[in-house]
């Protein structure tokens, strides 16, 4: 049911003909894209080929982001040096690229130069779609994905499968806050949606399909919780507190977002961690990682105390973008899950 009202809202963006702007990170607000008359898009590029852009040992998220093109802008920031080389090889080559100065910690003179950032971000977005973000606009674009976010939340805490919530959350991804709403008040109506439970809480920087959730409902498990970039973190609730610059408002809701294993502070992510593990009562933790990907094994040590601390088991997956669920993993997964 849930693919195919996916399939339908697919066909409708592409007969709107939506102006889109790709974004690559989780810390880039779509409010602002969404004020600028534009629709925020999620960066999902087909597999990297092997073209030479960037060196084979790169992740392979940034050689597909490299080799990817379409007309649309694209949004980066600092967030890895590969994302940083893959903006300066599209910027070469006369690609509409934008890249914003994120943060690594989360402090007020941090804050602000974010807000900064997000002012010059806002006027890079109005020379192409001809419409300045002001603040009655910005204010209209929060709302709306304030309520997307609780339409969201209600559905996956109304029971929604893994699975299901995963293509939810794909649809939201690519299409305007309108259109989603949309789509999620109609799946609410039918109450079509599987229930699902699990006690495997999956993790990680980026898990771009849903193969490994599959896995695990084969083998009648389910995750708790998928905590990526483009899961259950992007679109975890975000605070707008009232009578306080939009801008500076936008800045400090996406740094104080639940910290990614790129931001700074062992302290914050470890706390992260461990609330999650105390907030779903998972009986053990996945961690996937992309190839290459620093920030993927930062995680690996902090993922390794908590869970020798609690007595429950963990599992590092490592695995290239796009690259599908190798048999390997199968196997892999079906053992972990027999230790539970």
């Amino acid at each position: 049911m849930i693919r195919n009202m996916v399939s339908s809202m697919g066909a409708v963006l592409e007969e709107k003909k939506s102006i889109f702007v790709d974004l690559s990170c989780s810390y880039v607000p779509v409010e602002i894209i969404h004020a600028a008359g534009l629709v925020p898009r999620r960066l999902l590029p087909p597999a990297p080929k092997e073209t030479g852009l960037l060196p084979h040992n790169s992740c392979s998220y940034a050689r597909a982001c490299v080799e990817h093109y379409n007309p649309a802008p694209v949004v980066f920031t600092v967030c890895c040096d590969g994302l940083r080389r893959c903006y300066d090889v599209r910027k070469s080559r006369g690609d509409n690229v934008f890249i914003l100065d994120l943060p690594r910690q989360v402090t007020s003179t941090c804050i602000q130069h974010y807000r900064e950032e997000l002012l010059r971000f806002a006027q890079w977005l109005a020379v192409f779609s001809g419409r300045p973000v002001c603040e009655t606009s910005l204010e209209r674009s929060m709302a709306l994905y304030r309520d997307l976010r609780l339409r969201l939340k209600e559905l996956q805490n109304a029971g929604c499968s893994p699975v299901g919530f995963n293509e939810l959350v794909q649809i939201t991804l690519a299409s305007a806050p309108e259109d989603s709403r949309l789509l999620l008040e109609g799946i609410h109506k039918t109450r079509e949606i599987s229930v699902e439970t699990g006690s495997v809480l999956l993790t990680g920087a980026i898990l771009p399909d849903a193969g490994i959730l599959r896995v695990l409902e084969e083998n009648n498990a389910a995750a708790v919780v998928a905590d990526f970039c483009i899961g259950d973190r992007y679109w975890l609730e975000i605070e707008y507190p009232a009578g306080e610059d939009r801008w500076l408002t936008l800045a400090r809701a996406y740094l104080e977002k639940p910290p990614c294993p790129r931001m700074a502070g062992f302290s914050r992510r470890f706390s992260y961690l461990r609330g999650l593990l105390d907030r779903t009562g998972a009986h053990g933790v996945i961690l996937y990682g992309v190839k290459f990907c620093d920030h993927s094994l930062y995680d690996v040590p902090l993922w390794r105390s908590l869970c020798s601390e609690r007595g429950i088991p963990f599992l590092y997956l490592e695995g290239e973008y796009r690259g599908g669920i190798p048999a390997q993993f199968h196997t892999r997964i079906q053992a972990f899950l027999e230790t539970i």
